[in-house]
C-alpha cells in the first residue's frame, strides 16, 4: 500500500493521479480522504476521473485511430462543511484499470482548502 498526500488550494482542476506519467495503468484505491481545512467555509467538491480510450473506426487499422476521453464522476457538488472529513472507502470499489486515466478534483471557490489523503493497494 502507498499513500499519496495532496493539500488543495482554489477552484481549479487539480490531478490526483496521472498514469499518463507515472506509468501504472492499474491502480486500486482502497480509501480517498476529503478533509475541509478553510477556517470559516464550506465547500463544494467535484471528484472525478477522465479516462482515455482508443477509438478504431475500421478493425486493424492504424491509421483511424482516434483517441475520445471519457468523464465519470465519484462525486459531484457535495458539500463538506468547514473543518469536516469524509472518507470514501473501498466499498465503492474505486479501480482504475486498463488504460490511461487521470483522477481530478475541483473546489467550488477560489479560496477553498481541502487536505486529500488517497490510500492505494
Amino acid at each position: 500500500m502507498s499513500l499519496i498526500y495532496k493539500n488543495i488550494i482554489g477552484s481549479t482542476a487539480v490531478t490526483l493521479i496521472d498514469s499518463y506519467t507515472d506509468g501504472n495503468d492499474s491502480q486500486e484505491i482502497a480509501s480517498i480522504s476529503l478533509c475541509n481545512t478553510h477556517a470559516t467555509d464550506s465547500v463544494d467538491v467535484d471528484l472525478y476521473y477522465h479516462l482515455l480510450e482508443p477509438v478504431y473506426y475500421e478493425p486493424n487499422n492504424w491509421d483511424e485511430l482516434e483517441n475520445i476521453i471519457y468523464k465519470y464522476h465519484i462525486l459531484k457538488n457535495v458539500t463538506i462543511p468547514k473543518g469536516v472529513s469524509i472518507m470514501l472507502s473501498d466499498e465503492y470499489h474505486f479501480k482504475l484499470v486498463s488504460g490511461e486515466y487521470k483522477l481530478y478534483i475541483k473546489l467550488s471557490a477560489s479560496d477553498s482548502t481541502v487536505d486529500v489523503i488517497i490510500n492505494i493497494k
